[in-house]
């Protein structure tokens, strides 16, 4: 029981956090009342879902076609992920960034930055209750601003590309949202168009082609009953299966989510969602025990060797399918976030609150299957498992 508790209270002290001040939102210039104007756009604290605890993250990826200035072709695919995380009763917000990078030579690059900052400060950086993100990194030049109405504007700058970047969509919200074995809630704005710069290794280019998309997660949990474990937001699942792909006509957003007692058998939460890319209109919604899954093509994955846990395997190939819809993923272009937490003072803890995350492209060649008719274009694949799997030896 003691252990527990102090694992409890560790945990408590180094994730990610801030509490229960209310922010006043901020005024957006040039944004005027709308009917159609969004709240769910901007930042989140815990208590807005009755949580002990959340994490919020904005995330963008694009598949884009680029032009330089001697005329030089390029393609090039990215994601980007700009979060926050509160815990009600610590005087802390921990921002976290991170970005995978995929480029046409087959390569893939992964970094990540993160900053605890004082709670009653994160609001120079977040906006929060407010129809738009705004969400400004402390460090350097990472930023997303804006919202449905306008687009929104990523400027973010990696050690060997710059980003300078519009995203403009005209479909309508989707929403994702789980309470077992992982409370959380997904806004989608699936499919848009990028337009702007691109700078890589120091050359400019002009994006002339790319598909976009953009969603806001926000999963939370309760840390009070501490002898049921529920210490970390990742603590009572097992990991998740995460995918999107994009053809010429088609887009399909699938979700999976696996309890602890799920193993690497089963997903206990399902939900499967087909696009017209191009007018935005679900077509089909499917869930639970509508969609199979199957993983194939297992690689094993070299782990951190500063944690004391297995080297961990992913599906290379995953099929989505239902009675009239499949889907094939063959993403072997990988970029791994081995997350292991911190203290504030930047000692890492052994404690089992993070989280292996494979985060995979696909440039061509995905498949979706509707009805009889096959298209095949890109696709963006994340595959994740948690530490307490590992920890409690499942």
């Amino acid at each position: 029981m003691k252990i527990i508790y102090y694992l409890a209270l560790a945990i408590t002290c180094l994730i990610i956090v801030t509490g229960t001040i209310s922010a006043q939102p901020t005024e957006k210039k040039g944004l005027e009342k709308n009917p159609n104007l969004d709240y769910t756009e901007g930042g989140h604290f815990e208590d807005d879902f009755d949580a002990d605890m959340m994490a919020e993250w904005w995330y963008l990826n694009g598949d884009t076609k680029l032009v330089g200035n001697g005329g030089e072709k390029k393609n090039f695919s990215f994601f980007v992920v700009l979060a926050h995380q509160e815990i009600s009763e610590l005087p802390q917000s921990y921002m976290l960034t991170f970005n995978g990078l995929y480029f046409d030579n087959g390569t893939s690059v992964f970094e990540s930055e993160d900053e605890y900052i004082p709670r009653n400060n994160i609001t120079n950086y977040i906006a929060f209750n407010t129809p738009y993100v705004d969400y400004n990194y402390p460090e350097g030049t990472k930023s997303l601003t804006g919202n449905h109405l306008g687009g929104y504007h990523l400027d973010y700058e990696t050690n060997r590309v710059d980003m300078d970047l519009y995203f403009q969509t005209n479909v309508e919200k989707t929403v994702d949202k789980c309470d077992y074995p992982l409370n959380f809630t997904t806004y989608e704005r699936s499919y848009g168009r990028l337009h702007g710069t691109i700078t890589i290794d120091g050359e400019k280019y002009r994006v002339t082609q790319a598909n976009g998309y953009m969603d806001h997660m926000i999963p939370n949990n309760n840390i009070k009953p501490m002898m049921d474990g529920e210490f970390s937001w990742t603590t009572n699942m097992h990991g998740w299966s995460w995918s999107e792909v994009t053809t010429k006509n088609y887009q399909t957003i699938a979700y999976a989510v696996r309890g602890i007692d799920d193993g690497y058998d089963n997903y206990s939460y399902k939900h499967l969602t087909l696009l017209d890319k191009n007018t935005g209109e679900v077509l089909e919604d499917y869930s639970g025990d509508e969609i199979t899954i199957k993983e194939l093509n297992y690689i094993t994955e070299p782990m951190n060797e500063l944690v004391d846990y297995d080297d961990r395997t992913r599906p290379e190939t995953v099929k989505f399918s239902t009675s009239d819809l499949n889907i094939t993923i063959n993403a072997s272009q990988v970029a791994v976030f081995d997350y292991d937490p911190k203290l504030p003072d930047g000692t890492p803890t052994p404690l089992p609150a993070g989280f292996v995350d494979f985060m995979s492209h696909q440039p061509d060649g995905a498949v979706i299957e509707y009805k009889g008719d096959t298209e095949t274009g890109s696709s963006f694949y994340e595959y994740l498992v948690s530490d307490i799997v590992e920890w409690q030896g499942n």
